[in-house]
Order: C-alpha cells, then sequence, then structure tokens
C-alpha cells in the first residue's frame, strides 16, 4: 500500500462508539490448559496467604537456595526479578477482575510470560528452583 492509499484509508475510517472503545482492550473468554490453571490456582493462593507479595521480590525466593547461588547467578536472579513482579501483579489483577472471564488466551500467554522468566534463571547453565512456585 502506497502511502497515499494508506493516508486515504485511515481518513475514510469513523470513529469508534465510547461501547466499541471499553470493549475494544477486554479479554476474550476462551480455554486455558490445565497445566496454566494449577500454576495460576498456585500462584492466587501464594498471594493470597501471605506467602509471597508481588510488591516484594524478596518473598519469591527459595533463600536457602538463593544465598548458595554464586554472586553471578545471584545477581541474574535479582535482574529478572522486577519483571517477575510485574508479571505476578499482573496475573493476580486478571484473576481477581469479576469482569474478566476465568479462563483466557490472554491469561495463558501471561503466565507463559511468567514461566520463561523463571526458566531464564531456573533452566540456564544450573538446575535448582530459586524460587518458591
Amino acid at each position: 500500500m502506497t502511502d497515499d492509499n494508506f493516508i486515504k484509508t485511515i481518513k475514510g475510517q469513523s470513529d469508534m462508539t465510547e461501547e466499541d472503545q471499553k470493549s475494544a482492550g477486554a479479554p476474550i473468554a476462551g480455554s486455558v490448559e490445565e497445566e496454566h490453571m494449577n500454576f495460576a490456582g498456585l500462584l492466587i493462593s501464594l498471594i493470597d496467604e501471605g506467602k509471597i507479595n508481588p510488591l516484594d521480590t524478596q518473598t519469591f525466593l527459595n533463600h536457602d537456595i538463593y544465598n548458595a547461588l554464586d554472586e553471578e547467578w545471584q545477581d541474574k536472579t535479582d535482574m529478572v526479578m522486577a519483571n517477575i513482579a510485574g508479571q505476578i501483579r499482573l496475573i493476580d489483577a486478571f484473576l481477581k477482575d469479576p469482569n474478566n472471564p476465568k479462563e483466557s488466551p490472554q491469561l495463558q500467554t501471561m503466565i507463559e510470560q511468567l514461566w520463561q522468566m523463571k526458566q531464564t534463571i531456573e533452566a540456564k547453565g544450573k538446575e535448582f528452583d530459586v524460587f518458591i512456585f
């Protein structure tokens, strides 16, 4: 598409209604694999029981394992924990929002992103469960 055609196409679009705007970013309902839902349940249980705090990354750690790591792996763990905390907050907010479906492809994706972050520490070069979840 040339620049002129693109501009004409954009200018020809009508504004979205307020109702359309509200629903445009809403998560869609869809099935989530059992493994993902089990993990989400574990995560929410840990938060609700006060075992982890999404605002305190130190609560995510198996401290005995973390303290036994060499400085390089502790630094790598520290670097990824801010992103893990953010992802946990997103999952927690999603699951506790009554307007969201109980199962959604967006939720499954958020959980997979969290797993990938964890695996950068727990599966690269060394095998250890540094996180309690």
